[in-house]
């Protein structure tokens, strides 16, 4: 008999955290769904879906500098990023999964470890609604204060969305990144939200390495690459053939 009563308290907390998750993924399920229209729709979103470029102004706070910061974005495969500072430039370039970094135009190297993994975050944080949307089965739902908490799992680094309840803007992204024995937040606040073409796009980000603020961004130009010829190229392109690289594993720039 007690073994019946055991079983039938194990089936009971079975069903119980088997409604409880599908009702956590029917409310993160709402939330992307509120997201997506509000940030413009899904037939708005498919152009940050396609290739995009982007030029922000970058104040590099940690290093007391000022510059560019040039984004040729094609989702989920493509990131390339190029810093340039008065004395010196950085293009970082994330391929699928394989990262690189490129000094001064001249000197290449490729990028793993936590040098990878940043790259990646830095990728996740440019995921918009509707490409969170259709990563639903791999989020998780919580509220943190009093926002909304949108956690995406992704090759094995975790991203937390943080969204405004009223908005359903995304107002902060943290980044989580492992290293050896420790563990680094990158968090990066979005401000200054305006249409651009029918699609919300913030113009101002903040960025934090821990509790450091490294940059400040403010966005100058959006382009959408709507000439299905330069999709393709840039879609395709692979950097990676062109030049002899060495692998890094460090010096990790948290400008952007």
């Amino acid at each position: 008999m007690k073994h019946k009563l055991t079983l039938i308290y194990i089936s009971l907390m079975t069903l119980l955290l088997s409604l409880n998750l599908s009702a956590n993924t029917l409310s993160a399920d709402k939330i992307l769904e509120q997201m997506v229209s509000n940030y413009g729709g899904a037939e708005a979103l498919k152009k940050l879906n396609n290739p995009y470029q982007q030029i922000w102004h970058l104040n590099a706070v940690a290093r007391k500098t000022q510059g560019n910061d040039l984004r040729n974005i094609a989702l989920p495969e493509k990131l390339q990023v190029k810093l340039t500072y008065p004395d010196s430039s950085e293009t970082r370039i994330l391929f699928g999964n394989q990262g690189l970094k490129i000094y001064n135009d001249t000197k290449q190297v490729k990028a793993e470890g936590p040098m990878l993994d940043a790259m990646r975050l830095q990728r996740m944080r440019l995921y918009n609604p509707l490409m969170l949307q259709e990563r639903a089965a791999n989020i998780t739902l919580s509220e943190k204060n009093g926002r909304y908490c949108l956690r995406l799992n992704e090759y094995g680094l975790v991203t937390d969305y943080h969204v405004n309840k009223e908005t359903h803007l995304i107002e902060t992204v943290v980044g989580t990144l492992k290293m050896g024995g420790m563990t680094m937040q990158f968090r990066t606040k979005y401000n200054d939200y305006r249409m651009e073409e029918g699609v919300m796009l913030a113009h101002q980000e903040i960025k934090y390495a821990g509790n450091v603020n490294t940059a400040v961004l403010t966005l100058l130009a959006t382009r959408f690459i709507d000439d299905s010829d330069e999709v393709q190229k840039m879609a395709e392109s692979d950097p990676a053939s062109e030049k002899e690289s060495v692998t890094v594993r460090s010096s990790l720039d948290y400008s952007s």
